[in-house]
């Protein structure tokens, strides 16, 4: 194999070349679900009580809360659910002055509408009765009722976290947090405020009982009354004979640091010279318990050393202690408090822009929406600029013999990087194979069929033998500087925070947590011998396990690897033509040939009471071959751009390529396959992965002929929701995302890494090796060398 020496590159669009706006299209025939007749009717008046309850509503309410508006719950066909019919169905419910009313999705179909007087009321009485002006609308509603919250039974003395509705409206809600207070002090409740993102109003109430939620149940605004989740950490470990050396930094050599958050590093021998003096803690040594932290913290410094591998190709990094977690013996941690811990730490030190959560709850994600966890998390990362590596959280299902659980509520954010756990090694009682998803790890998908875990790395293995569990751990130190075996994906989620703080460190470019996030995922393969199906494999394995860091920052001389960072404002598209794709992968037959690989990770638009529609933007991908530029008129109706390629041919359509092939799991190909279904709207991770040779010969005459020319296409799309609320705030909608594409010859003749930079130049592309800091090679006595 060459050597990989050879800088990864960053490229730029073309000013101007490359911009184009979006141009109107498609047509409105009516859909088979439409209805007509007798049937439109008899729908219609089905909707009429709801609305004569809903105006009851007003009129029975205290005067004193009377500017709450009242709210209804509709139920869309699963056929209706396109945006394209959303303003047919909100036109149902346009006021004489309101026109956003549909404020909130419950699930994927069911959605909130508010309604602010009976005035309102009236009005949208009146659209229904109307229902030979409105029947896409009414076609499109299924069913319809007012609005009740979802209220838990209690036993007494339990934390709850109660969810007002968010009435998209900054003084409505104001004034309802207001009367939400008073209303229990009413009955002399105490009520606290959490905060958890901007668009959660969330309030808690300690050791309440049902009596107390019977007191609130009729607030007008109340969402739903749930329990409180409770956090924990596993630390069970066996002794262990494995010794490493003690590592110590360089002097005057300059490291990455990593936030751990977690319950606390002890500075043992191993530790202490990479501890920051500075940390950070929300409770006294009394109430810690450093066992869990400890262990994480030294696999993020220790981990390729404790296995004998070169997983990450860490050369060492200071760790920021910090404490959010208490000695679980002594103290338990609510979910709001977990948050709120987490928040103060990142905040307060948000120079440090890489942070490990090793910590999680046992309960399962919804498979629609998304946890206020999640969203706090996702709410963090953006707030301060940084990535929480996070684990996908453990089960113990195995013990059972019964199917693993998916992804845990705190396992589901969307900007997280999220992590779960394979087998590195097996023994005689051991369930998983050699990597191959560990029994105890969690799996996707996540909610709204999110692609959760991201990717894996090793966390041990587990078995049976005469009904008890048997754990193969992965090596640690423990806070007293014992070595330690233990399992979760608690410990092997520290590998790829070790990864991308090394990635991190060494790419010295400003910081872009999409830009670590796709490279991660980009050099991410599944090992040889894993017989999952390719849906199965991404449910259990994410886009599979990542390179080092060296593996991923250089090419050999038959690839390379191109990266564009860009923005991307809604109402415009990248369209790259002439794309620098390497004219001698032509074979004997006069087609291209090669394999392609590109990640395409998103900054996306998250909207939190939008349920499974959580994700508001996306991000189309196109990549493949035209036969010419053609000039466009643009006198014409919705011809906006001057020019546009002839003839595209997408390379990354699963339709494109054989059966026999995709099927594959068996080939060394096949590690890299994650094509299929996996670049689905609305999800912020889009990776695919084609060898060219495998297409269907008559695609192959179509698409890559050695006379066509290759583009790469970039479109920012939103659902209705964002646009509708962006124009009535004024906000410009817009998506950061960084794309990367590997470009590699398979037969490793061609100088491909020379003949794109060469091509580069010629089409006038800004281009430049990936900056890299000058890299110091530390050994175990602390002497430093320049590599």
């Amino acid at each position: 194999m060459a050597k990989k020496n050879l800088p990864i590159k960053l490229f730029q669009k073309r000013q101007k070349i490359d911009d184009r706006r979006v141009e109107g299209g498609g047509g409105d025939n009516i859909p088979k679900w439409e209805l007509s007749g007798q049937l439109l009717a008899e729908r219609a008046e089905s909707f009429i009580e709801p609305i004569n309850e809903l105006i009851e509503v007003f009129q029975k309410r205290n005067a004193s809360r009377s500017f709450i508006p009242a709210t209804l719950k509709i139920d869309i066909d699963d056929n209706a659910i396109a945006k394209s019919h959303r303003k047919d169905i909100q036109k149902i419910f346009n006021g004489k002055v309101t026109k956003n009313n549909i404020i909130g999705f419950l699930d994927s179909n069911s959605a909130i509408v508010k309604v602010d007087s009976i005035e309102e009321g009236l009005q949208i009485k009146s659209n229904i009765a109307n229902y030979l002006k409105n029947p896409r609308g009414i076609s499109a509603i299924e069913s319809m009722e007012v609005f009740k919250p979802f209220i838990v039974d209690i036993e007494d003395n339990q934390a709850v976290k109660i969810s007002l509705i968010d009435f998209l409206n900054y003084e409505i809600n104001n004034a309802v947090k207001i009367a939400f207070i008073k209303y229990c002090n009413q009955f002399n409740i105490e009520v606290k405020e959490v905060n958890y993102s901007p668009g959660l109003i969330i309030f808690k109430i300690k050791n309440a009982s049902q009596a107390v939620l019977d007191s609130i149940s009729d607030f007008e605004a109340l969402e739903s009354i749930t329990f409180m989740p409770k956090y924990q950490v596993e630390t069970d470990s066996m002794e262990s004979d494995n010794t490493v050396d003690i590592k110590t930094p360089a002097e005057g050599v300059e490291y990455p640091i990593v936030g751990v958050l977690d319950t606390g590093v002890l500075k043992n021998p191993y530790l202490a010279p990479w501890l920051l003096d500075d940390k950070f803690s929300s409770y006294p040594d009394e109430l810690i318990d450093p066992m869990h932290g400890s262990c994480v913290s030294s696999i993020i410094l220790y981990g390729d050393q404790l296995q004998g591998q070169n997983w990450t190709g860490n050369t060492g990094c200071k760790i920021f202690d910090a404490t959010v977690f208490p000695d679980q013996k002594q103290e338990s941690i609510d979910e709001d408090e977990l948050v709120e811990n987490i928040r103060e730490a990142i905040k307060g030190n948000n120079h440090i822009k890489i942070w490990n959560l090793s910590l999680g709850t046992a309960a399962e994600s919804d498979i629609n929406d998304f946890s206020d966890f999640g969203k706090a998390l996702d709410d963090i990362q953006l707030a301060n600029d940084v990535i929480i590596c996070k684990s996908t959280g453990n089960c113990r299902n195995f013990e059972n013999g019964h199917p693993k659980s998916r992804v845990a509520r705190s396992g589901d954010s969307v900007r997280s990087l999220v992590i779960g756990s394979v087998a590195h090694s097996k023994n005689i009682h051991d369930i998983a194979d050699i990597n191959h998803p560990s029994p105890f790890t969690r799996i996707g998908p996540g909610p709204a069929n999110s692609i959760k875990p991201d990717i894996v790395s090793f966390g041990g293995n587990a078995g049976m033998r005469d009904g008890r569990r048997i754990e193969n751990g992965v090596n640690a130190i423990s806070h007293n500087g014992n070595s330690v075996r233990i399992i979760g994906t608690s410990f092997a989620t520290p590998r790829v925070t070790s990864l991308l703080s090394e990635l991190n460190f060494k790419i010295n470019e400003t910081f872009n947590p999409t830009l670590l996030k796709a490279l991660a995922i980009h050099s991410a393969k599944y090992p040889t011998g894993i017989s999952l199906p390719i849906s199965e494999r991404v449910n259990q394995m994410g886009f599979g396990i990542p390179d080092s860091a060296d593996e991923i920052i250089y090419n050999d001389p038959h690839e390379i690897t191109l990266i564009l960072q860009e923005n991307i404002t809604r109402g415009e598209f990248i369209e790259i033509l002439e794309f620098p794709f390497p004219e001698s992968l032509i074979d004997d037959d006069g087609f291209f040939y090669g394999e392609i690989k590109i990640t395409l990770v998103g900054q996306p638009v998250l909207r939190e009471k939008q349920g499974a529609e959580y994700c508001q933007s996306n991000l189309d991908l196109m990549f493949g071959t035209y036969e010419n530029i053609k000039e466009r008129d643009t006198t014409k109706a919705n011809i906006l751009n001057e020019i546009g390629p002839d003839d595209t041919q997408n390379v990354l359509l699963d339709s494109n390529y054989k059966s026999a092939h995709i099927k594959d799991t068996e080939s060394e190909y096949a590690r890299e396959r994650v094509l299929l279904n996996y670049g689905k709207k609305y999800q912020p991770v889009k990776k695919y992965s084609v060898n060219l040779s495998e297409m269907k010969d008559a695609r192959q005459r179509d698409s890559l002929a050695g006379n066509r020319k290759w583009y790469a296409k970039i479109k920012g799309t939103y659902r209705d929701f964002a646009e509708t609320l962006a124009i009535q705030d004024g906000e410009e909608l817009n998506q950061d995302f960084t794309f990367i594409v590997t470009i590699r010859d398979t037969k490793g003749q061609k100088q491909v890494y020379n003949e794109v930079s060469r091509l580069l130049a010629e089409r006038n592309f800004l281009h430049s090796n990936i900056k890299l800091r000058e890299e110091i090679q530390i050994n175990i006595k602390g002497d430093n060398q320049a590599k």
